[in-house]
């Protein structure tokens, strides 16, 4: 056996030393260093090429200078970006695209439940319970400690305010309106999309990573009552319950704090804040909690539907849905608000 080896300086990219081998009739090229066998080949000049003894004859010199003259040309400047109004109508047509896919899903929705209210919807009663269990019960802990701690903020905030002006006994007013008719129906959907809502772009997500819900749509089971119809129902029901329970406790989370800090009795505490609230600011803030729970629950299983095949999709499925999910409901939170001065609610 012999070994014959050549190492050329041409070129500074070239580290490794190539070394050629001829055993038995057969002509071996080993790379010394971390290099694949294409990336070398397709990085040595074609003069290197021409100084490596090949020996046993021509056969390497020619896949030498064949990969030299397919591989791309070294471009001295950087590739320019795209122009500005191209940009632009990319967006575009992509945003409007999502736009489009997200009202065919919204429809496709609203048909399963007249298949629902028909009794021929297609799902697993006990999923269904499991999804309910998930979106109600389970989410209490976590909603009830954040609704206390923003309705004693909101308190905290107002009190000082309110005791430059004298007027410390209007505080239980303020947080009575702020937590009804704004906070806890927004704060509980943040909370519900950060948690049930991921969760469900995670789960459809994995089941699309695993080809389940081809193996769905192959046996005939329509995807959309199986899969989103029982967490869309499950969130938009479960939201308004989960809405005045932060209801009250965010009120119970101002009352500690103006019993702190302002010395506010109970009684007096209640009775203001019973004046301050009426029908028209719980009918407000329940119709945002099913609004929320809704686009929460859609925005989850629309990125879950439309991810890719691998572990890295799930991941961007479910931040995308989070994101996605928080943003309408500041949206929808907005019009609800310029809707309900409109008409002087």
């Amino acid at each position: 056996m012999g070994a014959q080896t050549a190492t050329t300086a041409a070129d500074s990219r070239i580290a490794p030393r190539w070394t050629l081998r001829k055993e038995s009739g057969v002509v071996e090229l080993a790379l010394a260093g971390e290099w694949t066998l294409y990336s070398g080949l397709s990085g040595i000049p074609e003069a290197a090429a021409a100084q490596i003894d090949l020996g046993a004859g021509q056969s390497l010199r020619i896949v030498l200078k064949m990969a030299d003259e397919l591989s791309p040309p070294a471009s001295s400047r950087a590739p320019r970006p795209a122009p500005l109004f191209r940009r632009v109508g990319q967006r575009t047509l992509q945003y409007s695209a999502k736009a489009g896919e997200t009202v065919s899903l919204l429809g496709e929705v609203v048909i399963a439940i007249g298949q629902l209210l028909r009794g021929k919807a297609t799902f697993y009663r006990a999923d269904a319970w499991a999804v309910l269990q998930a979106c109600g019960a389970d989410a209490l802990p976590i909603v009830g400690l954040v609704n206390i701690l923003v309705g004693a903020i909101i308190a905290f905030v107002g009190s000082v305010q309110l005791q430059l002006f004298g007027a410390g006994e209007l505080l239980a007013d303020g947080v009575a309106i702020a937590t009804v008719r704004e906070m806890a129906a927004v704060i509980t959907a943040v909370v519900l999309s950060g948690r049930t809502g991921a969760a469900f772009a995670a789960q459809i997500a994995t089941m699309q990573g695993n080809e389940e819900i081809d193996a769905l749509r192959v046996m005939g089971v329509p995807v959309v009552e199986f899969l989103v119809l029982p967490r869309v129902l499950a969130l938009a029901l479960m939201a308004p319950l989960l809405y005045l329970y932060a209801c009250a406790l965010g009120i119970l989370g101002g009352f500690l704090v103006g019993t702190g800090m302002l010395d506010l009795s109970l009684a007096s505490y209640l009775e203001r804040t019973v004046n301050a609230l009426n029908a028209n600011q719980f009918i407000i803030g329940a119709s945002k909690s099913l609004v929320f729970g809704a686009l929460v629950a859609l925005a989850g299983c629309y990125y879950g539907l439309r991810a890719g095949r691998n572990a890295a999709a799930v991941g961007e499925a479910t931040t995308s849905a989070v994101v996605a999910g928080i943003v309408g409901v500041i949206v929808v939170d907005a019009i609800f608000a310029v809707c309900a001065n409109a008409i002087g609610i």
